[in-house]
């Protein structure tokens, strides 16, 4: 039997705040979250680390969680859309889940939350989204990968289509030593029913990470991690341009002025290549104006035990939530809004 939110809510009283942050206990290895629209409700994804991998629901309101999917009352049957493109259903079991998009509803469709797989396969699950009241996910369907790509971030566009960021070949095993090097490994994709994938004119990327766009969707924002860059592509014109930072960015989330909240770490490219179960190193996570190219220290620590180091943030109403290598929680802290949410 999935945990209640009263379970929960019982499990996150004995959640320690770490360096007077605080925390939400229970999502495992949660790389990135997704925000249903106009709602109060976070999904958080799962790597599969020590354990089968799960997405998780949290309660930004009441600071609650709960693993949402797997579940025994949720099947795996494929719709229609996805039959003649994805291989075969989902092995939860094995899955391991990067960064989430969600995908509104629109012309027919229902909502869906997109999740970067390379665990059981290299590809883009889709799970339907459906409030019942609280949410449900249901597996729908998958889009495989393009052959040498490792899904890391995904982000679903208004016209059906979505942008995915590859971090480097996974069949590449010097793919680590040349991120160190500061050498590409990745890039970004494009992919609409019709058309399929395309690889976007962004050049080659070291460790193409997080990625964003702009509201209107011409600009994209891309991570390169290895070479602590963010880029910036204009869809249109096809041009890049590069800001240079003193961190690796991660995931990245626009906030509500349309500032960019990103983190990362301030930790060699070896030794996070490195880590084991524990991997305390220097993070933080900022607040990016990308018009100007100001950056906004929002939170930092050194790494610890419970916060090894931050992946990436999310702001809701002057509340920083903030997914993290260490101990299974999300953490979170209230700090000057941007603008209040609707």
């Amino acid at each position: 039997m999935l945990p209640t939110f009263a379970l929960a809510a019982a499990l996150s009283m004995a959640c320690p705040p770490d360096n007077g942050i605080e925390a939400i206990c229970g999502p495992v290895a949660s790389e990135d979250l997704a925000r249903i629209p106009g709602t109060r409700w976070l999904i958080a994804s799962g790597l599969n680390i020590g354990a089968p991998a799960h997405l998780y629901l949290i309660d930004s309101r009441s600071k609650r969680s709960r693993a949402l999917f797997p579940s025994t009352r949720q099947g795996l049957g494929m719709q229609r859309e996805f039959r003649d493109i994805c291989p075969g259903p989902l092995q939860p079991g094995r899955m391991s889940l990067d960064g989430l998009g969600i995908r509104a509803a629109g012309q027919g469709r229902p909502p869906m939350l997109l999740a970067a797989n390379h665990g059981d396969r290299h590809a883009i699950e889709f799970f339907q989204v459906e409030m019942r009241p609280e949410p449900v996910l249901t597996w729908a369907g998958c889009v495989p990968m393009p052959k040498g790509t490792l899904a890391n971030a995904v982000v679903p566009l208004a016209d059906g289509g979505m942008l995915v960021s590859s971090f480097h070949d996974p069949d590449d095993r010097d793919a680590w030593n040349r991120m160190d090097r500061g050498e590409p490994t990745g890039g970004v994709w494009e992919w609409h029913a019709d058309r399929g994938w395309k690889m976007l004119p962004t050049g080659a990327i070291p460790g193409a990470n997080g990625i964003e766009t702009s509201t209107d969707e011409r600009t994209l924002y891309i991570s390169a991690w290895a070479s602590q860059q963010l880029l910036v592509f204009d869809r249109v014109l096809g041009a890049t341009r590069a800001m240079p930072l003193d961190f690796r960015p991660d995931n990245i989330h626009r906030a509500p002025d349309d500032s960019l909240i990103v983190g990362g770490q301030r930790a060699r490219v070896r030794d996070i290549a490195a880590c084991g179960a524990s991997c305390p190193q220097p993070w933080l996570v900022a607040r990016i104006d990308p018009s100007s190219g100001a950056v906004t220290n929002l939170l930092a620590g050194p790494g610890s035990e419970l916060t090894n180091y931050a992946c990436g943030g999310m702001e809701i109403d002057g509340t920083l939530f903030m997914t993290l290598r260490g101990a299974p929680r999300i953490a979170w802290k209230r700090i000057a809004s941007s603008r209040r949410d609707p």
